[in-house]
């Protein structure tokens, strides 16, 4: 053989899957099963569902273990938290399928969907300390003016018009624990916005998730008496679902911890913008309930805008404090 003989070649075909191309295929698959799912029928639909979210429970915990052992936990609780709520998915399949009717109210799959919620946003609160946010008397002041303000929203749309349907008592206070359930999800994804995740895909894809499940169960509660399963919000529950994996999936180096040494949070354009939303809350959620014609909830209005209006003024006096301190 000639010494100018070229050496072998070896041409390597493009994998077709690998840790890299994980999350695209997963997101890719999942929003194919989500558009499938709406040409099968009602029985068939129950089932894909639960397929569609144990595929998501699956990734979320691979996503886990993606990650350095010190990090798992909060992904660890996301996917035991998807994991009740598909097991509440289960339970409705199996009386939609196999008997032939709703479960009734309440039922285990309630027990099962309420478990899911704490699980979840306790991993939220974890995911956001892991970042480097902020632990602070001011941080955890800032989140409790957002909580009255959500629940002082949730209460009056949605909560308090259990209490005036005709329906056994189990029945009132399990209505009334979803939207309650649901404050704790909103008050995640404000963390999630304004804290140390916004620098990071990975948990702007959180966002999304979080805001589709929430917006899912906001418009449920709206629409509960017209909603039938396999209904199009099915689509945002089933989305945040597959959007959840694919974030889980998602491993990137800007998820490392930001290193802040102040005591107290900036009060960033965020942070205003913040305060003044739920400052306006109780205002904007009685024109609301006058534009629907619902009965007005004049004292939950206003013991919401009372304990938020005391929490703004305790966090504006500490900040003056501060700059006069500075001084």
């Amino acid at each position: 053989m000639s010494s100018t003989t070229l050496g072998r070649v070896h041409l390597r075909r493009p994998a077709l899957w690998s840790p890299s191309s994980a999350p695209r295929l997963f997101l890719a698959g999942g929003a194919a099963a989500i558009a499938l799912y709406f040409t099968l029928t009602p029985a068939q639909q129950s089932v894909a569902y639960v397929g569609i979210g144990l595929a998501a429970v699956v990734a979320i915990f691979a996503g886990a273990l993606l990650r350095p052992a010190a990090v798992r936990v909060p992904w660890y609780l996301f996917a035991c938290g998807f994991a009740c709520e598909i097991g509440g998915d289960a339970v409705f399949t199996v009386y939609e399928v196999g008997l032939g009717t709703e479960p009734p109210l309440p039922s285990t799959a309630d027990v099962l969907y309420l478990a899911g919620y704490p699980l979840i946003a306790l991993g939220i609160v974890l995911l956001v300390r892991q970042l480097g946010g902020q632990t602070s008397r001011v941080a955890q002041l800032d989140m409790a003016i957002v909580f009255v303000a959500v629940a002082t929203v949730q209460w009056v749309l949605l909560a308090d018009t259990y209490l005036e349907d005709s329906m056994p008592d189990g029945a009132q206070i399990v209505s009334m624990a979803y939207p309650s359930m649901d404050v704790l999800l909103l008050v995640g994804l404000v963390q999630l916005m304004v804290g140390p995740a916004k620098r990071s895909a990975t948990y702007w894809i959180l966002v999304v998730s979080v805001t589709l499940w929430v917006l899912g169960d906001e418009i449920y509660g709206l629409t509960l008496d017209t909603y039938t399963s396999g209904s199009w919000i099915d689509a945002l529950w089933l989305g945040s679902y597959v959007v959840w994996g694919f974030a889980a999936l998602g491993v990137s180096s800007d998820e490392a911890p930001v290193s802040d040494h102040r005591a107290v949070p900036r009060l960033t354009s965020a942070r205003v913008a913040l305060l003044g939303a739920a400052l306006l809350a109780a205002p904007a959620v009685a024109v609301v309930e006058r534009g629907l014609g619902h009965r007005p909830h004049v004292i939950a209005g206003a013991i919401g805008a009372s304990v938020i209006a005391i929490l703004v003024l305790v966090r504006l006096t500490g900040l003056l404090n501060a700059v006069e301190r500075a001084r």
